[in-house]
């Protein structure tokens, strides 16, 4: 039974739960605290709410319940908002400072569970030993997850549900940063880096809503002074603390976080953000720039710091301007090449756009409008006059680096000044000094030898071991720096020219490599050969495989051509399909283009929706509000009696306290308290002025004490100077005695030296001469390979612009042809026809057989017509053809007598069109691609085809007796490909082997399987007229030349005979002998 059923007062909850603590039973005691305050009967605040209050989250931390407290404060929270807040802020601050002492008391008893030794003389015990060999942690460790682990997580959660619970609300908002900079303080302790992490995401949430809720009242308002100021002293700490803990991603996102809320503040007034401030942003931007090693940005931050320094002090001193200048200068000096570019990886994965992106960002981070670089970066340092203000060993290093050229004493002149700044404590740029220093030696180096001995290298660069010397000439070669390589045979290093090493040679790389790759193998070849005693067998077995694989390269030649013609032709493949996905994908890309596009509008048309039932909703609260006015008013005239009021109305009057509410009242109250606190305030200024003249006095003093230092130092410099001097003469004349002694104990062996490098000269002439002419054959080969294949794409580039201009002189002729046709069928729609009653075909409708009565082969059952008038026919023009129904099939259909005797006709033609249908096709197994005709201009001239000239093309054998001609018939007037051509013979740039000739066309008397045939002489055409292309020959329509007509044979049937008296001319104004030969059948002239 729950306790809360018994209690009807918060006195008598408090009582019991104190009874059940006297018992032990401290669950009992909170779960009845916690069944009071959800109670929903007490929801007036009363003193007695605080103690349970402060009970509850006692007995919370007691027994680690972090969700009863969640709940209750929430609940506290709803209660006393707006009436205590100060009751809400005092019940926190004791539920924190409960949880952090028991997490102290918690750490503590840890540490002394593992100082606990029971029996001095067996300190570990064997269980001990076997755990923390499986486990891999100490005793330490061990214990902190066993006894401290509990209580941080109970405080963790205790600092987040206080942040949630005070989160972006103006009341509270001193109590929210404390408690944020209590977790910060927290995290840092104990090390706890993920709930870092984790905090510093919360307070961005927090700060991204309360952007979006700036409308409300009771928000945090980002247009006060008050609450800017305490965001970015928050946000501060936040990069101390990640600083501080070594999160340097973190600290990177804290930074992006102090630059937008110091943005912010500087949007609203600029004197909001104090130089302070950003001399502050700045140097700890510049140590997580340090950190993650962007010595650009680095020094890029130093020197905004200084220049805002300089301008900030008004009395800034030689030392400290000494100071901040050396820092800058030798964080510039040591920028290494290349910074302020892509590296090579950047640019190999394609992510340059990226790249610069980020460069943006992070120029936005120290308020610059454009990218730094170093020259950049050096000339202002040039112009602000700080390489004459720092300290004399960065002033020096600044002339080695930038204005001497002496790659020989470049290297041991900066080591000296870098161990002077070692000495002086200043050897956070002195690693990567020396490596921008031995850097610069290189490629000063480089211009001047192109080889150079190991061992002067060491002695060139002082600084570096020989394991790290050949390490940094691998890195530098890498990134292209200077392009040299390593010959451990002779311990040197070989530089090449410096015009190579742009690191953009892509095809002469790979090539260099490869030559590379070669020297290696001839040489380890050559070594093996040495050592190997039985050197003639084996250069006998690698010549007969030598020859046996020239003989296999002979015979495999062909097939390896055709295999690359094979390659190509699959290549220029997969770059099609590649192509047709590429635009399907854009196509894809803009179907999506227009579907977020569309769903952009629904959103739209949402949002206006949303916002009218805002408006709505913001004219019920202006109601509501007004209503709550007069309320107000009411209450106002009760409470005019309260001790308060009569005290505010004395001082201010009637009339000034008759529109204010009772909130107001207590405002008034809050601020006479606020005013005493100002007060007390500025009496402590006055004291701190005090105290400022006092630390004045201090360093005068101090300025004396480092007089007195400086004047000794620059007495005692001149006797170490000369100490130094006296040392190095000694050491110069003692190497130069060294020296002598080498050359007089080398010059003995000279003469045998040369000796020995002349009989190696002669023993090694023939294969240097062997090597000469291979490499002479090489490049007479890769000669004629590159001529060949400029030679073959000077022929298809030629093809193919022939190939365009014929296709075009094909679409113009077929135009031409499709216009006078549309001219032709609009002439006859246009003619008025006029009813013929007495034609033939009116009267009859057997008019194809004329006065015969010779059955039909193949009679049609007779068809049904509707007879009707010939004018009620409506004219051409205003009929769709397409739509117009097949004609029933009647005996003349199949009767052609009148035409060529008793063979069977072809199917009738429904309209003047081009032949269609099955039996009409062309077979395309039987067709074969047609050339231009033997007697036009490109077949007599192919000397574009082939490198050889052409002989002239022999005539075309003469086809059978020509058929009949009609009028308005369709007619193909392509040619055949000729079996003479040259284009049938050599078609090598169409396929890998050549073609046979073609056949010569069948006899005009011979029948076939229904393929067309040659029924007419073919007489020469003009040469712009294209081939292989019907064209339709109205009649009447001019003198032509004859063409070359087919007309089509059914499969079976015999070639019939050419009936003489049926055939038309060209002539205007001929007779016709058939119905078919004029398209005017049906009238009479």
């Amino acid at each position: 039974m729950r306790s809360s059923n018994f209690f009807r007062k918060p006195e008598t909850a408090l009582q019991r739960a104190h009874e059940f603590i006297s018992v032990g039973k401290e669950r009992d005691a909170l779960q009845a605290l916690h069944d009071m305050i959800k109670d929903r009967r007490h929801r007036v605040w009363t003193k007695t709410h605080e103690q349970i209050m402060m009970k509850h989250v006692e007995l919370c931390v007691s027994l680690r319940n972090s969700a009863y407290a969640k709940d209750a404060l929430f609940q506290y929270k709803a209660l006393t908002q707006q009436i205590n807040v100060k009751s809400l802020e005092s019940v926190l601050t004791h539920f924190l400072t409960l949880a952090e002492r028991r997490t102290e008391d918690a750490q503590q008893a840890s540490i002394e569970k593992v100082e606990e030794i029971d029996d001095l003389d067996q300190a570990d015990a064997p269980e001990n030993l076997l755990l923390s060999l499986v486990s891999g942690a100490v005793t330490q460790d061990r214990m902190d997850r066993a006894v401290l682990s509990p209580w941080l997580r109970f405080l963790w959660d205790s600092y987040r549900n206080c942040i949630d619970l005070l989160r972006n609300n103006a009341m509270v908002e001193t109590l929210y940063h404390h408690i944020a900079r209590q977790s910060f303080k927290f995290c840092a302790r104990y090390q706890r880096r993920t709930e870092f992490r984790k905090l510093c995401d919360i307070l961005r949430l927090h700060l991204t809503q309360i952007q979006k809720t700036q409308h409300l009242s009771h928000v945090v308002k980002l247009s006060s002074l008050d609450s800017l100021t305490i965001m970015q002293e928050t946000r501060l700490i936040q990069l101390d603390t990640a600083i501080q803990m070594e999160l340097w991603k973190e600290a990177y996102r804290s930074a992006e976080d102090l630059h937008g809320m110091m943005q912010l503040s500087k949007d609203k007034d600029k004197r909001m953000v104090k130089p302070t401030s950003y001399v502050n942003y700045y140097d700890k931007l510049a140590l997580v720039f340090w950190k993650g090693g962007n010595s650009l940005f680095h020094a890029a931050a130093l020197l905004q710091k200084f220049i805002i320094y300089k301008d900030m002090k008004k009395s800034f001193s030689e030392e400290e301007a000494a100071d901040q200048a050396t820092r800058v200068l030798l964080a510039t000096l040591s920028i290494p090449d290349g910074s302020d570019s892509p590296s090579d990886l950047t640019k190999h994965l394609d992510i340059e756009e990226q790249h610069i992106a980020n460069v943006r960002v992070l120029s936005n981070l120290i308020r610059l409008p454009i990218a730094p670089t170093r020259v950049g970066i050096l000339k202002e340092c040039v112009r602000l006059g700080i390489p004459d203000i720092a300290a004399v060993p960065a002033r020096k290093l600044y002339n080695y680096f930038e204005r001497e050229f002496a790659p020989l004493r470049l290297a041991t002149s900066v080591d000296e000044q870098l161990k002077t700044l070692e000495a002086a404590g200043q050897d956070d740029y002195v690693g990567a000094l020396r490596h921008v220093i031995a850097t610069k030696s290189l490629k000063q180096l480089s211009a001047i030898y192109d080889c150079l001995s190991l061992q002067r290298i060491r002695k060139i660069i002082p600084f570096f071991t020989p394991m790290e010397l050949e390490r940094f000439l691998v890195d530098i070669a890498k990134h292209r720096f200077v392009k040299a390589h390593i010959d451990h045979r002779e311990a040197c290093v070989r530089f090449t020219a410096p015009e190579n090493a742009s690191g953009t040679d892509g095809a002469q790389g790979v090539e260099t490599i490869r030559t590379h790759l070669e020297d290696i193998f001839v040489q380890l070849r050559d070594t093996t050969n040495i050592l190997d005693a039985e050197t003639g067998k084996r250069v006998k077995l690698a010549k007969a495989k030598l020859d046996r694989q020239a003989e296999i390269y002979h015979h495999t030649k062909d097939q390896d051509y055709e295999r690359m013609l094979n390659r190509r032709r699959r290549i220029e493949n997969n770059k099609e399909t590649t192509e047709l996905q590429r635009m399907q994908r854009a196509q894809r890309a803009q179907q999506e283009a227009a579907r977020i596009e569309e769903q952009r509008r629904r959103e739209e048309v949402a949002r206006l929706e949303i916002e009218a039932k805002e408006n709505e909703k913001k004219r019920r609260l202006a109601e509501q509000q007004e209503v709550e006015r007069r309320i107000r008013q009411e209450k106002m005239k009760q409470i005019q009696s309260n001790p308060i009021y009569q005290s505010i109305v004395k001082e201010k009057g009637e009339e000034a306290l008759k529109d204010m509410d009772p909130e107001a009242v207590l405002r008034e109250q809050r601020d006479r308290l606020d005013a005493e606190r100002r007060e007390q305030q500025s009496k402590q200024q006055v004291q701190e002025k005090k105290f400022d003249h006092m630390v004045r006095a201090y360093h005068l003093e101090e300025m004396k004490i480092r007089k007195a230092q400086s004047d000794e130092r620059a007495a005692t410099l001149p006797t170490i100077f000369d100490a130094y001097e006296e040392r190095r003469i000694r050491t110069q004349v003692e190497d130069h005695e060294q020296a002598v002694d080498n050359y007089n104990r080398l010059k003995i062996v000279r003469d045998d030296a040369l000796a020995f490098i002349e009989t190696i000269k002669q023993e090694n002439a023939e294969k240097f001469a062997q090597r000469v002419q291979d490499w002479q054959e090489y490049v007479d080969r890769k000669r004629r390979e590159i001529l060949n294949k400029r030679h073959e794409e000077r022929k298809q580039k030629r093809r193919e612009e022939y190939e365009k201009k014929k296709a075009f002189e094909q679409q113009l002729l077929q135009d031409e042809e499709n216009r006078i046709r549309r001219q032709q069928m609009s002439g006859r729609t246009d003619r008025i026809r006029e009813p013929l009653p007495d034609t033939k075909a009116d009267q009859d409708s057997d008019w194809r057989r004329g006065m015969s009565s010779r059955p039909a082969p193949a009679p049609a059952p007779a068809p049904v017509r509707v007879p009707r008038e010939p004018m009620e026919r409506a004219p051409m023009r205003e009929r769709t053809l397409p739509e117009r129904p097949p004609p029933v099939a009647t005996a003349s259909d199949v009767d052609t007598s009148w035409r060529k005797g008793a063979a069977p006709a072809a199917p009738a033609r429904e309209n003047i069109r081009p032949p269609v249908g099955e039996d009409r096709m062309f077979r395309r197994e039987d067709m074969k691609p047609r050339a231009p005709p033997a007697d036009t201009k490109a077949d007599e001239d192919l000397s574009w085809r082939r490198a050889k000239p052409r002989a002239p093309p022999v005539a075309a054998p003469q086809p059978a007796a020509s058929g009949t001609a009609d009028g308005g018939d369709w007619q193909p007037v392509g040619r055949a490909p000729p079996a003479d051509t040259k284009a049938d013979e050599d078609l090598s740039w169409r396929r890998a082997k050549p073609r046979a000739p073609a056949a010569a066309p069948a006899a005009s008397g011979e029948a076939d399987s229904g393929d067309w045939q040659t029924v007419g002489p073919r007489q020469p055409t003009q040469p712009a007229e294209p081939a292989a292309r019907k064209a339709y020959r109205p009649p009447g329509s001019g003198d032509r030349k004859p063409i070359e007509r087919k007309a089509y044979v059914p499969p079976g049937s015999a070639r019939p005979p050419v009936n003489p008296s049926v055939r038309r001319t060209n002539a205007p104004g001929a007779g016709n002998a058939g119905a078919d030969d004029d398209g005017n059948w049906r009238r009479k002239k």
